[in-house]
């Protein structure tokens, strides 16, 4: 097959009627090359947490009825609630451990969602350590799962207490999208080669 000839200007490269009712459409812009869910992804890169680094020193945010969540990566979970601007109670739900966190990966690291349609491959950290739970007498902790998210957005999707003090945060990013363990699950309908142009 012929590599479309490099081009500046959005086109279309070719319409054709594979089967009756059925088309392919080559579709050529330079606009979708730096985006990061098709972009290529650097070989010696082989760690989740590699794919990570972009979110170190960025907090995210997600407001639950009273309550308000704040994940900062590398760092820590905390669940507060504000009046007036003043925390009027807060609990850290873990803390990052960053030796632990940086330590080599297993594959257990890399688990499969099966609640939704098809299984879903989510990367897990856990942050341990947090304010003592008056129930259990144990330190908060919460399992962070990391999971591919093609719409470019870092978001923290939903966040449970799976069991008193324990707890499940999950967070889209399209940062782990090009990582080989997220990569069968990509629809490979949007698959996009990118062509260097022309100067």
């Amino acid at each position: 097959t012929r590599r479309p000839p490099p081009s500046t200007k959005s086109h279309i490269e070719l319409i054709k009627e594979t089967s009756v009712c059925a088309y392919t459409i080559m579709f050529t812009t330079p606009l979708l090359c730096s985006h990061p869910s098709v972009a290529k992804a650097p070989r010696h890169k082989t760690k989740v947490a590699d794919y990570l680094t972009g979110l170190e020193a960025s907090c995210f945010y997600r407001v639950e009825g009273w309550w308000t969540y704040e994940f900062c990566y590398l760092k820590g979970i905390k669940q507060f609630h504000q009046e007036h601007n003043m925390n009027v109670a807060e609990f850290k739900l873990g803390v990052s451990n960053k030796r632990d966190l940086q330590a080599a990966e297993s594959p257990a690291d890399i688990q499969m969602d099966e609640g939704s349609k098809e299984p879903v491959p989510y990367f897990v950290q856990w942050y341990r350590g947090g304010t003592k739970c008056d129930v259990t007498g144990e330190p908060r902790m919460t399992e962070v799962r990391f999971k591919c998210a093609v719409d470019n957005l870092n978001v923290i999707a939903s966040i449970k207490e799976r069991s008193t003090c324990s707890y499940v945060l999950e967070f889209f990013t399209p940062l782990v999208c090009n990582h080989p363990s997220f990569q069968a699950t990509m629809d490979p309908h949007r698959n996009i080669d990118c062509y260097p142009t022309e100067s």
